[in-house]
């Protein structure tokens, strides 16, 4: 149980942060509207720092991604019999985060004409719908942070867990930045906000896009476990 614990509050802190920050940036009347990528990115990496540290402390390894689970059953860092328990936590969690977003936010929704831009604030809305072309961004840009992943784990970890948090922080922001601009922030995390936008009373929202909602989950889970094949071949694990 601290464990599922463990990883819902982790992936709270990251979710809130990072569709907090989107929220922000992006609905009518919003102090932070305009504030554009390099604020959301910043807010994401942010919120995966804190969400790696809360977690970490409460008694996972501070995956707080489902496909960042599956890299790490994969690399054979976390055994399989465990990762359910990981993926409930970070749905949970997921959810959880989508409640407290509608909650901070709760007079702009109405005041929020466009519904896309409303579930850009629980979900990946894509920059051009093209479902090929989304599918390999997300799998190609999670394949890169995640070899990312387990060279600051080799490099940083032994020297000090805080500081490896916050180093993968840093390079969430900067794969975002750099990866990000045509699939959105999170890669591959919205399945537990999605769910939240899905059976929310969010005034004036529109589907919650189930269609799309298989791009950012399996392309990531892919690339994941192909980072983990590559971490293991260059011995980073």
């Amino acid at each position: 149980m601290s464990i599922f614990l463990a990883e819902m509050i982790g992936s709270m802190f990251l979710l809130v942060f990072g569709f907090g920050a989107g929220a922000s940036s992006r609905l009518q009347h919003s102090l932070g509207k305009g504030g554009g990528f390099l604020m959301e990115g910043l807010s994401w990496g942010i919120g995966l720092a804190l969400g790696i540290m809360a977690a970490s402390a409460l008694g996972s390894q501070g995956h707080v991604n489902p496909a960042v689970t599956i890299a790490m059953v994969t690399a054979g860092i976390l055994p399989a019999a465990e990762a359910p328990t990981y993926f409930m936590g970070q749905i949970a969690g997921g959810i959880l985060s989508g409640i407290i977003v509608w909650l901070l936010y709760l007079p702009h929704w109405s005041a929020t004409e466009d519904k896309d831009v409303k579930l850009s604030c629980f979900a990946m809305v894509p920059a051009i719908r093209n479902l090929p072309a989304n599918f390999i961004a997300e799998l190609l840009s999670f394949f890169i942070f995640i070899v990312g992943v387990f060279v600051i784990g080799k490099v940083v970890f032994p020297v000090s867990a805080i500081a490896c948090a916050f180093v993968t922080g840093l390079w969430l922001t900067a794969a975002i930045c750099a990866t990000g601009g045509q699939i959105g922030c999170g890669y591959g995390i919205d399945l537990g906000t999605r769910i939240a936008h899905q059976i929310l009373p969010i005034s004036g929202k529109r589907d919650s896009d189930w269609v799309y909602a298989l791009v950012p989950v399996v392309g990531p889970a892919i690339g994941g476990f192909a980072a983990a094949l590559a971490a293991l071949q260059l011995g980073l694990v």
